[in-house]
């Protein structure tokens, strides 16, 4: 009588997840041209045909990358402070720190190389937005359209991490000693104008 127990199948989703990990892990680690077909599967355990059985191939699996960024970022501006300003400041903080831990994730997210789930990406605007709103409920963001307002903050933060993820900011210059001094004067620039 054997004793080997029957083998079980892994499932779809388990496959599909564990793909999605290695092909964030190998992103990160050896960068786009890294990421092949063949790298993935081997980091995942899965046999190739898995990368196309569950995203058509490499640039399937890229969109789902850079789809699967943009939840995750949404999560990360997504600050929840009572204190208005707070609120602001600490969405802007996890702007950075989401781009500065993926920083070759970060930067397909806002390239033409890849195609994110449209509401997905929106989705994260959204979140600004509603951070944007409820500054201007709380009186200390000026009125206008809020998501005006977003895009604003969002070019400014963007421009901040966009420097100093490419090094092209003067030697001299802290990156986060930056970050902190752009997000003060996004904060003095969204300010309500005084009446006269």
């Amino acid at each position: 009588m054997s004793t080997a127990k029957p083998r079980t199948r892994t499932s779809a989703a388990e496959v599909r997840s564990a793909l999605l990990r290695a092909g964030r892990e190998i992103l990160e680690r050896d960068g786009e041209a890294g990421l092949t077909v063949r790298a993935v599967a081997a980091e995942a355990k899965v046999a190739p045909m898995g990368v196309y059985n569950h995203f058509d191939g490499r640039d399937g699996l890229l969109d789902a990358l850079v789809t699967d960024g943009f939840v995750e970022f949404a999560r990360a501006v997504g600050a929840t402070d009572d204190d208005p300003v707070d609120r602001l400041q600490n969405s802007g903080r996890g702007y950075r720190e989401f781009a500065v831990s993926n920083p070759v994730l970060y930067g397909l997210m806002f390239s033409s190389r890849c195609t994110a789930d449209l509401e997905v990406a929106a989705h994260a605007f959204d979140v600004l937005v509603d951070v944007i709103r409820y500054g201007q409920v709380a009186g200390v963001v000026m009125a206008g359209d809020p998501a005006d307002l977003a895009m604003q903050a969002w070019s400014a933060v963007h421009g901040a991490v966009g420097l100093e993820l490419a090094g092209t900011h003067p030697p001299q210059v802290d990156g986060a000693d930056n970050y902190e001094r752009v997000l003060a004067f996004v904060a003095r620039g969204l300010a309500p104008r005084p009446a006269g």
